[in-house]
């Protein structure tokens, strides 16, 4: 089959990029598969996430771009309905969906897909996903939406992501030929409150390894981009109160982002310069999950999120807020700790669970090597070639 994935990039720091990538070097030995990404703010860089070289990667920065008047008009609408919901209803779905894909970006991608002749176009994430959606009656290709959040971020989450958006989602959505998402909490909540039907598919563990960590380091471990969605402000609030009773541990966060500074700022507003050390990102996760006994994830929402299949690879038990998305990963008390969200008195009394037990946390690495084997990559690619084989 010739499959082609469309997403902004696969070449910065992000689990839908790393996710991506692992997907379609996998899908590449038995498919000649592309990926087009829409922005080249990234270099190309294959050996970030270790990108197959069978994937053809094509830049294509033209297809977003608009005239100015349309881009005026796209932003007015957007702002209205995002702060009125008054463009969202089934009524004005045909003229709202022009505000977020304007007919001049429909007709080029139009013309790119069928020119290139496509088995299967996979739109990453819900913006391309929706776009298919939308012109997916022009396309000879059939259409694949592949959902990398969960369903609470996605529609219920105040002027985020796709807020004041639904009736678009009900509309365009099941015009696809397939929509993905990452678990049977979003497959139930689209099919309760959207009557969309979707099918789950999880995303893989990005790697193999045969050797695990000890758990016997005391030391924590976080890692992801410095944004509000990732909650590292609730981590060190969390952790200030556990150094309070423990002197002995501390905490590695790998990371970039936006907010650095603003969590740079808090850890010297509670003098934790010593104990808290932030690294740039790195191609070699797997040296930090060694030298970790417990990954701490603080995320407010994620969609499945890929430190954590890492960590579970690894090892490494894993302490975080009861969100969706890590239902289908973590069993309060098997594979890590769950908690309350977003109480950080809680997720303390929970990192001094873990620091004040080893059993505990070796029994929990234990169950995390074995629940690793359910997001082998084997498996996932299996059930992506399913999906492929169901649309001929």
């Amino acid at each position: 089959m010739k499959i082609c994935f469309i997403t902004s990039t696969v070449f910065n720091l992000g689990g839908v990029q790393r996710v991506a990538s692992v997907i379609a070097s996998k899908l590449s030995e038995e498919h000649d598969v592309s990926i087009v990404c829409l922005s080249d703010e990234f270099p190309v860089d294959r050996a970030i996430y270790n990108l197959d070289k069978r994937v053809k990667v094509e830049i294509k920065t033209t297809l977003l771009s608009k005239k100015s008047f349309t881009r005026l008009i796209g932003r007015i609408g957007r702002e209205i309905n995002n702060k009125t919901n008054l463009l969202n209803k089934k009524d004005m779905v045909s003229l709202t969906v022009n505000f977020y894909y304007p007919k001049q970006i429909q007709n080029r991608f139009i013309d790119y897909i069928n020119s290139r002749e496509f088995d299967i176009v996979v739109g990453v994430e819900g913006v391309y996903s929706i776009l298919l959606g939308v012109i997916s009656d022009k396309l000879k290709a059939k259409t694949i939406g592949w959902q990398h959040n969960s369903y609470d971020a996605y529609l219920k989450n105040p002027f985020r992501y796709y807020w004041h958006q639904d009736e678009i989602f009900n509309k365009y959505i099941p015009k696809l030929d397939k929509y993905i998402v990452l678990n049977e909490y979003d497959k139930e909540m689209f099919k309760k409150n959207n009557n969309i039907d979707c099918h789950v598919i999880s995303n893989p563990r990005s790697f193999d390894s045969d050797i695990k960590s000890d758990v016997k380091s005391n030391n924590f471990f976080a890692a992801g981009r410095f944004e509000y969605q990732k909650g590292f402000d609730l981590l060190i609030e969390a952790f200030q109160i556990f150094s309070t009773k423990n002197s002995e541990w501390n905490l590695t966060i790998v990371g970039e982002g936006k907010e650095k500074d603003t969590i740079n700022n808090l850890i010297m507003k509670y003098n934790l310069n010593d104990r808290i050390k932030i690294e740039p990102f790195t191609k070699n996760i797997k040296k930090y999950f060694l030298n970790s006994s417990a990954l701490l994830l603080s995320s407010r929402w994620e969609g499945m999120p890929m430190i954590v299949l890492e960590a579970l690879e690894m090892g490494v038990p894993t302490i975080a807020y009861d969100i969706t998305a890590v239902k289908p990963l973590i069993t309060d008390g098997q594979q890590g700790l769950i908690v309350e969200k977003y109480d950080v008195s809680f997720y303390a009394n929970a990192m001094l669970s873990i620091a004040n037990n080893y059993e505990l946390r070796r029994e929990m690495g234990l169950k995390s090597s074995a629940k690793s084997e359910e997001f082998s990559i084997e498996n996932i690619k299996n059930n992506w070639n399913k999906i492929i084989n169901e649309l001929f």
